[in-house]
């Protein structure tokens, strides 16, 4: 097995690359299992918080961004784990189980529906009911029912490295 030692926390928010654009790293916990994380930009016009919801602005899959109209629903990047700057560099999560991540507050979303991302809303994800195929590439699986009041959902997210 092989050990990578990480120049930044999953907390990071800096101004320069201090790790490997690109970069993704494992982690398991008895509580939560495997859960995967990726190093990269923010966009310009992106301040990521934790639970947000993200896509890639280009095909290299470095730079993220909640803005729907610089993004394509179709290349799901992740959720956001804390605060990341806008234009700055940070750890974003890409797989496993997050507990909170945005939804549109349509309160609609029940468990096993897949999530994707909002085709004109900012940073969130919609639903396509379960055992309907989606239009989008899913960002991930509803874990529970969304959480109304928070408008947040549990998931387990599915993004490509």
């Amino acid at each position: 097995m092989y050990h990578t030692i990480f120049k930044t926390e999953l907390t990071a928010n800096d101004s320069s690359a201090k790790d490997q654009l690109g970069i993704v790293r494992a982690e398991y916990s008895a509580t939560y299992g495997w859960r995967y994380y990726k190093y990269v930009q923010a966009a310009s016009d992106t301040t990521v918080a934790n639970g947000t919801a993200l896509a890639y602005t280009d095909y290299t899959r470095t730079v993220a961004s909640s803005d729907r109209t610089d993004t394509n629903v179709n290349l799901p990047a992740g959720v956001g784990i804390g605060v990341i700057t806008a234009s700055y560099y940070g750890w974003i999560q890409i797989k496993g189980y997050h507990a909170a991540v945005a939804t549109d507050a349509g309160d609609d979303i029940a468990v096993t529906d897949a999530l994707i991302l909002h085709a004109t809303t900012d940073g969130v994800v919609d639903r396509t009911a379960a055992g309907t195929a989606p239009l989008y590439n899913p960002i991930g699986w509803a874990y529970a029912a969304d959480v109304d009041a928070a408008d947040t959902v549990a998931t387990i997210l599915t993004c490509d490295f």
